[in-house]
């Protein structure tokens, strides 16, 4: 397994890292056996990973729980989870940090992340500092973000932060508009999440409407479906030939899927670790084989091309989610 030491003073850790979202049981990842989850976790461990990410949100906290299950005993593992702050007093994440302590099973939290930026700087500069007072006491070890702009960083990038945690993908390269770059330039580690685009990148899908309707959450597919979250028109005709020119690559070159897409992420020099989600050991074992890949330059400029339309289309907004990004 490659490793990496995330950011300059953080912890050395797999340059994969397996994701826990799927291990939900909820309506956008279905049920799953927690017997299958901890499995799974076991032999990423076998294999080397030693950085697992969660959050409490993620089915109630089940998520948390699963892998505070699978991780009894083994201090080696890395724990990475993360909460939204708008709104919260100082006492609500202390409460919230206790309680995903407790989900977990552990004395302290490895990575504790900020998920997304406010619109308040005071009230970033007050979660901020009730962190680090946690991380004092012990409960926390290290301090990074998700979804952290441009803005957002120069805001708050003095802070003894390790990380930043952003989306993307072939799918979803907006991060490289400045963001990836200003996150280097303060010593921050890049985690990239999505990496497979939710799984629209594994080779299971040679459409987009073969993609499944409670997934079709981001801007990349029109409002009018109602699992998305933005109000606009979306991106479908270019990611239908980001789709199909990727599928195509894939087929041509004789790389899986889940090898060229997780390959195409690793390879940025921006990126050093990619947070991917696996439900079964096979798919982990998938994930693994990416190690054994590497692309040449002529392939990457194919998928860079491929994928462009559809990143001129995101424009410089890094929410996948919104119109009106939470991102600045």
């Amino acid at each position: 397994m490659q490793m990496v030491r995330l950011g300059k003073q953080g912890p050395v850790v797999s340059r994969l890292s397996i994701g826990t979202w799927t291990f939900a049981g909820d309506a956008l990842w279905s049920s799953i056996e927690e017997k299958q989850c901890i499995e799974v976790i076991h032999a990423a461990m076998d294999a080397g990973v030693n950085l697992f990410d969660s959050a409490p949100n993620y089915g109630g906290g089940r998520s948390e729980r699963v892998l505070g299950l699978a991780l009894q005993g083994r201090q080696d593992a890395l724990v990475a989870t993360k909460f939204k702050v708008d709104g919260k007093s100082p006492a609500d994440l202390v409460r919230m940090v206790e309680e995903s302590l407790q989900r977990l099973g552990r004395e302290a939290i490895d990575l504790m992340q900020i998920h997304w930026p406010t619109e308040s700087k005071s009230e970033l500069d007050a979660a901020f500092d009730t962190l680090a007072d946690l991380r004092s006491a012990g409960k926390i070890r290290y301090l990074g973000v998700c979804n952290f702009g441009r803005r957002d960083l120069q805001d708050h990038g003095g802070r003894d932060l390790i990380s930043n945690q952003l989306p993307y993908s072939l799918m979803w390269r907006v991060v490289e508009n400045g963001i990836a770059e200003k996150s280097k330039a303060l010593g921050l580690g890049v985690i990239a999440y999505s990496p497979l685009q939710q799984g629209l990148l594994s080779g299971k899908y040679q459409s987009i409407a073969q993609f499944p309707e409670n997934r079709k959450q981001t801007r990349h597919f029109s409002s009018t479906w109602a699992a998305t979250r933005h109000k606009g028109p979306g991106m479908e005709a270019e990611t239908k030939i980001c789709l199909e020119g990727f599928n195509a690559i894939s087929f041509e070159t004789g790389i899986a899927p889940t090898n060229l897409a997780l390959a195409y992420v690793l390879q940025r020099p921006f990126i050093d670790v990619a947070l991917a989600g696996a439900r079964s050991v096979a798919q982990l074992e998938e994930l693994l084989k990416t190690f054994t890949v590497e692309l040449d330059e002529t392939v990457v400029n194919r998928l860079d091309m491929v994928s462009a339309s559809l990143l001129q289309a995101a424009g410089d907004n890094p929410d996948m989610y919104q119109t009106i990004g939470r991102v600045h």
